[in-house]
């Protein structure tokens, strides 16, 4: 037997389409944190070094820190998550997002899966 959980949603209520801004400004947020991610450099220039005459790389972890805390912040809106697994994105960028990872395998062993495009992207993958 199959356990499912039947969510009421009142569409015209002012919760519900905060929830919803909500949700998609953190969505973009961690969209901009991987693009800000993708062109930040890999190192910076940190303090001189005397003895070699130049400045000492620095690891450019500012962005890296930035995309995990935008994933985190969607993994903990309950409505983001819900987006994403509508949409079936299991990542932003290269940066999974566990709790869509965990949704859409729920979804997948329970068989409520049962679309075309799905058994494509499984042969396949996907189009990223």
């Amino acid at each position: 037997m199959t356990h499912r959980n039947f969510i009421s949603v009142d569409g015209g209520s002012a919760e519900y389409w905060r929830q919803r801004k909500q949700a998609f400004r953190l969505i973009r947020e961690a969209e901009r944190a991987a693009e800000d991610l993708a062109r930040a450099p890999i190192y910076i220039r940190g303090r001189w070094d005397d003895e070699y005459g130049d400045y000492e790389p620095v690891e450019n972890l500012g962005p890296h820190d930035d995309m995990d805390d935008a994933i985190r912040a969607i993994e903990a809106d309950e409505t983001a998550v819900g987006i994403l697994v509508a949409q079936r994105r299991a990542q932003i960028g290269n940066h999974p997002v566990t709790a869509v990872i965990r949704a859409l395998a729920q979804l997948d062993v329970s068989g409520i899966d049962e679309d075309v495009e799905g058994d494509y992207e499984r042969l396949h993958g996907p189009d990223w």
